[in-house]
């Protein structure tokens, strides 16, 4: 058998090894240190062990790939053969979104970003006072521009504020707010009192993760559960501030076919209350208002097969920096698609949306 030289990392000296220890580890016999024999190189493999490796690469690709299409394919067949939980939403006026937070303007005083102000102070013996007032003429402020463009409710995107990066940012769940938020904790019920005395419907984020903090980081775990663990935020949210719209962030989409039949469960469970997934694919359609960006591409492609095999569903359509497209909102509004926009400060979506509204005056 072919012998290898090598060197001890440690001593240095100079050592022979059999191929066959290629990929293994072996002692120097002078320092007895363990050293790592190298694999054989890729390009020195002989073809027919290339081909061989290659093949078994493939077969472990196609295996897979072939799980998760007859996951998926069995989800769809299901979600069809079953009789489907028909989305009662009669109201099909534009819904707003309500951003209250940025973490790109966290500071000492204000940490979770609030209303992108890092000059607020919502710390020390008056911080709770301060936080209240901003809150309250961010809903007046807001109010007026639901009212002015005929919209239905809005949804608060960031409820308990926006702490923490990027895949946390968006904590959706409302039963946390008094631990992650207690300037929020004490005004909410006042705030989404405000909203709905002005005969608005309201929602808000939620994720079908649980929060959880590992050396005082925080990190959204993944559960086998999605249903249970998102109607208990519904529940809470509902009891709590009579929520009855709720955008779905995170969710596994295609790469979870199973959350598909889990989510009609929940729909099936709560008829009253309304779900907007961020991620989707056709049989989501069948319960539920699925979120689409404009601005992203060809919002009509999936909503046109959708409709083919559930009559009457519709899509959440986002039209932020997509005014100039009217026409393809135009048409989606007449298809009964909702359009959704930000609700807290004026633009052109506003504009147009305004002069729909006095379409129907």
């Amino acid at each position: 058998m072919a012998k290898i030289k090598i060197s001890c990392l440690r001593c240095g000296e100079p050592l022979q090894c059999d191929e066959k220890f290629r990929g293994k580890k072996v002692k120097c016999p002078h320092c007895k240190h363990s050293i790592f024999v190298p694999p054989i190189p890729f390009a020195r493999v002989a073809p027919k062990q290339r081909l061989a490796a290659n093949g078994k690469l493939k077969k472990k690709f196609l295996v897979a790939a072939g799980v998760l299409v007859l996951l998926i394919v069995t989800a769809m067949v299901g979600v069809w053969i079953v009789k489907p939980v028909r989305v009662h939403w009669p109201d099909r006026r534009p819904i707003g979104v309500l951003f209250l937070a940025s973490n790109f303007h966290a500071s000492a005083t204000n940490p979770r970003g609030w209303f992108n102000d890092p000059s607020l102070d919502v710390t020390g013996t008056n911080g709770a006072q301060r936080f209240r007032k901003a809150l309250l003429d961010y809903a007046d402020q807001s109010i007026a521009i639901l009212k002015r463009t005929g919209a239905q409710g809005a949804i608060v995107w960031d409820l308990e504020g926006e702490q923490y990066p990027h895949k946390t940012t968006f904590i959706g769940d409302p039963r946390l707010l008094d631990q992650l938020a207690p300037e929020m904790a004490s005004v909410a019920d006042e705030f989404f009192a405000r909203l709905r005395s002005a005969g608005l419907k309201v929602g808000l984020t939620i994720r079908p993760q649980r929060l959880v903090f590992e050396n005082g980081q925080p990190r959204q775990t993944q559960v086998i559960n999605t249903k249970k663990i998102l109607l208990e935020k519904i529940d809470y949210a509902q009891a709590h501030w009579g929520a009855t719209i709720f955008y779905v962030d995170s969710n596994g989409g295609i790469r979870r076919p199973d959350e598909a039949w889990q989510l009609r469960r929940l729909a099936e469970q709560r008829p009253d209350i309304l779900l907007i997934p961020e991620h989707h694919y056709l049989p989501y359609w069948s319960f539920s208002a699925p979120y689409v960006v404009l601005r992203d591409g060809d919002s009509g492609a999936t909503a046109k097969w959708a409709r083919r095999f559930f009559p009457k569903s519709f899509q959440m359509l986002n039209i932020g920096d997509a005014a100039s497209d009217w026409a393809k909102i135009d048409v989606a509004r007449s298809q009964g698609d909702i359009l959704l926009f930000r609700a807290w400060c004026w633009s052109p979506e506003c504009q147009l949306l305004e002069s729909f509204a006095h379409e129907h005056r």
